[in-house]
């Protein structure tokens, strides 16, 4: 018996708000799990220390740097009364949105700096919804991951991972919908956020090429054709423009526009093979015990990425994965620091871990479990200073 189609029209009218709802309730809830959980973590840590101090106290390592910058902007040459390093490593975007934000808001620069990092985590959890395809279990795993997981620290304090993690997924989301223009002007805030951004912009032509190949186009018709599409050109033009705009900015204000990457020698960070270093750290235990060493853990990051990065590429979605590639690759030229952090912030890549974990009920429910277990320690961890995480 046929369905009329007034009821059809009226289910699907309720099928829409329930489905919203659980869109936008699922991160609201983790957003207040994990608020809970740091919280917790904190008192751990730092039994003596006053409520106040909560969201002061979840800044650590680099977090000190962006607090300068969204405070009192980027340091002259040479640098009064600081060590040899400026602050010219880190990119623009973030520190500078928290800087314009704390001018509106009355509250300490740590404080406006969570709330606009929960507000951005919230908004790339919603956001990846669309390139989930649906997957409710998926989605569930990685919005716990972003707001409430063992590296929700990176999300919800004041690091730039959220930024680049909310624009990635932008980018990606409108390469699926094939608007190449607004993936272009979000390629271009992404560049300004942290110095791999700009590398989007090959993840961006690479799309271009597969669009072209769909619609019946051949390998060597594909230059021509893109010369025929000036929305095409004008998107891999304005793809770079935030990072230009920084190197345009340090060469009038230092006089060395590639400052962010000259800098990195205070840090004693030199070039070299990728694989090499991988292979180093995976090969260096611990002295004493069965744990990993910290160098290890970094090299279990890295190879983590990488696995999934080949996931991607399996299945097919190669802009994704050339992009997670690069952005594991390039750090992993300067050694294994910070590796966690940056695998943890390659928003393709933590997708397709969460879209494998969620394929079994048990699996899923595992997962979960794992992960708020690891949202406290993980942040215990990172108010405790544990190297791994830097």
């Amino acid at each position: 018996m046929a369905v009329p189609t007034d009821e059809i029209v009226q289910d699907r009218a309720v099928v829409a708000p329930l489905s919203w709802a659980f869109v936008a309730l699922v991160p609201l809830t983790f957003l207040l799990v994990g608020l809970v959980l740091r919280f917790l973590a904190f008192r751990a840590a730092l039994p003596e220390a006053p409520v106040t101090n909560f969201a002061q106290a979840l800044c650590r390592w680099d977090c000190h740097w962006y607090v300068r910058i969204a405070e009192e902007g980027y340091d002259p040459f040479p640098v009064p009364g600081r060590i040899v390093a400026g602050n010219w490593a880190f990119f623009p975007l973030y520190p500078g949105l928290v800087g314009l934000v704390r001018q509106l808001l009355p509250f300490p620069t740590m404080v406006t700096a969570t709330l606009v990092s929960l507000a951005c985590a919230y908004a790339a959890a919603v956001a990846a919804w669309p390139l989930l395809a649906g997957n409710r279990r998926a989605y569930v795993l990685y919005a716990a991951f972003l707001l409430a997981g063992p590296f929700s620290v990176y999300f919800t304090t004041f690091m730039t991972e959220v930024m680049f993690t909310l624009l990635t997924i932008g980018v990606f989301l409108a390469l699926r919908q094939s608007n190449h223009l607004v993936a272009g002007a979000l390629a271009a805030l992404l560049s300004a956020t942290r110095i791999v951004g700009v590398f989007i912009v090959f993840a961006i032509v690479l799309a271009m090429f597969l669009d072209h190949r769909r619609q019946g186009g051949t390998l060597a018709g594909f230059v021509p054709a893109l010369l025929r599409r000036p929305v095409w050109l004008l998107a891999i033009v304005i793809s770079p423009l935030g990072a230009f705009a920084y190197i345009a900015f340090l060469d009038g204000l230092v006089g060395d526009g590639l400052a962010f990457q000259h800098v990195q020698r205070a840090w004693g960070r030199e070039l070299g093979n990728p694989l090499g270093y991988l292979a180093q750290a995976l090969t260096t235990s611990a002295r004493s015990g069965f744990f990993p060493s910290i160098v290890q853990q970094q090299g279990f990051a890295a190879l983590a990425g990488l696995g999934m990065t080949g996931v991607l590429a399996w299945r097919r979605r190669l802009p994704e994965a050339l992009f997670s590639l690069v952005c594991i690759l390039v750090p992993l030229s300067a050694g294994m620091a910070s590796m966690p952090r940056f695998v943890a912030g390659l928003a393709p890549v933590c997708l397709m871990a969460m879209t494998l974990l969620a394929a079994r009920w048990w699996l899923f429910a595992l997962a979960l479990l794992v992960l708020l277990v690891g949202g406290y320690f993980g942040a215990f961890g990172w108010i405790t200073e544990y190297v791994a995480l830097v």
